[in-house]
């Protein structure tokens, strides 16, 4: 049960229908929420991923552009395999190529060609020989035939784990110059220049590859084969490289703490780093952009040496396949619209994310779990309290803009902060929150609709109480509490009844009130009245309630109008019938009243209380048949529509003569300057006599057919009057 104070709130917020959204809201923020957590689970690989549901539309907002200048890849392309005659193409090419761009003055060569295993020896010891003697870094991949997702790194399996893999590690006389070239621990005398990096790229659960993992271990060093228990990506280790220059054998080397990754105090800011030692790329350069630039070179002219040293000079070199036929180094990125990227531009993005000018890299920043919580909740639940506050089209239009405005505040986010926001999530949490929320106002709605209609469907016209189901607050607005405003109450009553009905058979005097009931709620409905009640042959009507009407005064009196003018097409079908005709009196009075829903806990009845509902019921009781009595308050508010007289001596109980003056409506009008019209009285006194003559008649020759001194009516003497038999001509 509600507490008091939460509960009177609630009444105000249109009857729940605000704390249902809030808690769809929050349902649905929990349940995106969690979407999003097995999405990053799943895309890690670290287990727990139980639903997978990879979507990344923030992926749309990687914006492209011209790579550093400092960057230039040389590819093994389809043209440099025919001109060079050979493939594998033999190492001897690969020392040459060396040679030569050291020679023209290059920074750093980073190989991301994988030398794992024997050749030709010669050509092996010439490409040994190159690495040993280069006085300038030089790269070698290091990749992994498969890895596996650990605690803030990547490890490359090897036959000591599971799944057992192969070592990929390039042969050791590339990098070490031990004596001993077999799989001995460690290395004794490494080559000064040659560093070992990972070319181990993983992709996320929907094929993609975002991140990359900058710390991995090394298949040997759970072999034992060599001493490194961390090698870097290729990218990374050739900016450090470049960075320290002679410098980079005793140099700072990348470190992570909390998920922040530092390199010295060469970046202002850190690195942010997943749970497996994995960050964001910055895709500035789409695939194959470096083959459209002058910052791309022929693996043939290089070995050939023809090319400009300027070309090479003071820059980073990255040497690996490039859309070489039969090699599949290929990757699906966020950028390049679903083109495949050669893993050489890969890592040369990594680079270029390493290396942008003047000084500070762009390093992306992953959006923070909770972060991303809080938008989604404040996102779903401005729009639950708006689509539940305002009509389905504007809450459609608001849902739109929200979802236009979160994007263009994250795309400004993304492009000038390097922000990578959760889309998807968010969108999902809105889309749901705004269908779920209308949802439940159709069907709340269509609840308060039934109410309604049950509420008034007796005692307003079917047009009325459509017009109310619409009201926003439903029910409790229209019925909040009782309100006290001024209506304008009629009451009709059947004059000599009760005689009448103590010679009538019962089935004829319910017949009789049904039909008369029925007549008369027909016109108060079409004058948009409200019947209150049905007390015996008395009818109860009002207006200005349950919704305002301006001109209820007058709507009463026009509607008492017609009442007596159709009294005609009543005192006919009673008479088909055989039903004795009837006469009504009527009493209009206009004042304060309290109008609601009153009544037992088991039997609540709209209805209106107060003296100016008593003083009505005093009018009716008092006027003549086919007459309408008034009050001073109905009088002046319809004075330019009637004409009156005063009815004198008329004394009702509790009400001084000298200061209440009852009125008797002669004549009406359309509009205050059109003719006037008298009121029906005598045309409806006239008809009822006549009417009751042809009763009077029909029951007469009812009586005398059966030869009986009683006088037979109704349904009796229909009966015996079908039977008689046709006079004689």
């Amino acid at each position: 049960m509600i507490a008091a104070p939460l509960g009177r709130h609630l009444r105000y917020w249109y009857t729940y229908r605000t704390a249902v959204a809030v808690l769809i809201a929050l349902v649905l923020t929990g349940a995106m929420y969690w979407l999003y957590t097995q999405q990053v689970a799943c895309d890690a690989h670290q287990g727990g991923c139980e639903v997978n549901v990879a979507v990344h539309p923030e992926d749309r907002l990687f914006s492209q552009s011209k790579p550093n200048s400092d960057i230039v890849v040389v590819g093994l392309d389809d043209e440099s395999v025919s001109r060079i005659g050979n493939f594998p193409v033999p190492r001897e090419v690969y020392a040459r190529a060396l040679r030569n761009l050291a020679a023209a003055g290059a920074s750093v060569v980073a190989f991301d060609v994988s030398f794992p295993d024997v050749r030709d020896p010669a050509t092996d010891a010439d490409f040994a020989t190159a690495l040993r003697d280069s006085n300038i870094p030089v790269i070698l991949s290091y990749p992994g035939e498969e890895t596996l997702a650990g605690d803030g790194l990547v490890q490359q399996t090897s036959s000591r784990t599971i799944p057992a893999g192969i070592d990929q590690m390039p042969l050791k006389q590339f990098w070490c110059g031990d004596q001993n070239q077999g799989s001995s621990p460690g290395c004794q005398n490494p080559y000064r220049n040659v560093i070992l990096a990972s070319t181990d790229v993983v992709t996320d659960s929907d094929g993609v590859v975002r991140r990359m993992p900058m710390f991995v271990e090394p298949a040997c060093y759970r072999a034992g084969t060599c001493n490194a228990r961390i090698i870097n990506p290729l990218g990374f280790a050739a900016y450090r490289a470049y960075e320290l220059g002679s410098d980079f054998t005793s140099g700072p080397t990348l470190q992570e703490v909390d998920g922040a990754a530092t390199f010295g105090t060469a970046w202002p800011r850190p690195l942010q780093v997943d749970g497996t030692g994995a960050a964001l790329i910055d895709y500035e350069i789409g695939p194959r952009t470096f083959k459209n630039t002058s910052q791309y070179l022929s693996l043939a002219d290089v070995y050939i040496g023809s090319f400009y040293s300027s070309q090479v000079t003071g820059k980073v070199i990255l040497i690996g396949a490039y859309n070489l036929t039969g090699v599949h180094d290929d990757f699906l990125t966020p950028a390049g619209n679903g083109a495949l990227m050669p893993g050489v531009e890969l890592h040369a993005n990594v680079l270029n994310m390493l290396l942008p000018p003047p000084a500070q890299p762009r390093f992306l920043v992953p959006e923070a779990p909770p972060a991303l919580l809080l938008i989604m909740l404040a996102l779903a639940l401005a729009t639950a309290i708006g689509v539940s506050r305002v009509t389905v089209l504007w809450g459609f239009a608001g849902t739109a803009g929200v979802i236009v405005l979160f994007t263009l505040a994250m795309s400004g986010l993304s492009v000038f902060n390097g922000w990578v926001p959760d889309l998807f999530h968010p969108w999902l949490a809105i889309a749901l929150t705004y269908s779920s929320v209308t949802a439940y106002r159709f069907l709340y709605e269509d609840r308060e609709k039934r109410k309604v209609t049950a509420l008034f469907g007796h005692y307003l016209k079917p047009e009325i109480v459509a017009e109310l189901a619409k009201t926003r607050g439903g029910v409790d607005d229209i019925l909040r509490g009782g309100q006290r405003r001024d209506i304008s109450l009629m009451f009709v009553d059947i004059r000599g009844f009760t005689q009448m009905s103590e010679s009538m058979a019962a089935g004829d005097v319910t017949e009789v009130v049904q039909m008369y009931l029925d007549h008369l709620s027909g016109i108060i409905f079409t004058w948009d009245g409200t019947v209150d009640k049905y007390v015996g042959d008395e009818i109860m009507a009002f207006w200005n309630a349950p919704r305002l009407q301006e001109n209820h005064a007058l709507l009463a009196i026009r509607c008492a109008y017609d009442c007596i003018n159709r009294a005609p097409e009543l005192q006919e079908k009673l008479l088909a019938k055989g039903l004795p005709p009837i006469r009504w009196g009527i009493g209009i009075n206009t004042g304060p009243a309290v109008v609601g829903n009153m009544g037992s806990r088991s039997r609540l009845q709209y209805t209106a209380l107060g003296d100016s509902v008593n003083t009505a019921a005093r009018f009716c009781s008092h006027a003549p048949a086919f007459q309408v009595l008034i009050g001073q308050m109905t009088y002046e508010m319809c004075r330019d529509y009637m004409a009156v007289d005063l009815v004198p001596g008329v004394q009702l109980k509790g009400k001084s003569a000298e200061t209440f003056r009852i009125y008797e409506v002669t004549a009406i009008r359309e509009a205050p300057d059109a003719p006037w019209v008298q009121f029906p009285t005598q045309m409806a006194t006239q008809t009822h006599h006549a009417f009751t003559a042809q009763y009077t008649q029909q029951t007469v020759l009812a009586a005398a057919e059966t030869g009986s001194s009683e006088i037979v009516v109704g349904a009796e003497a229909r009966e015996i009057l079908a039977h008689q038999p046709e006079s004689p001509h």
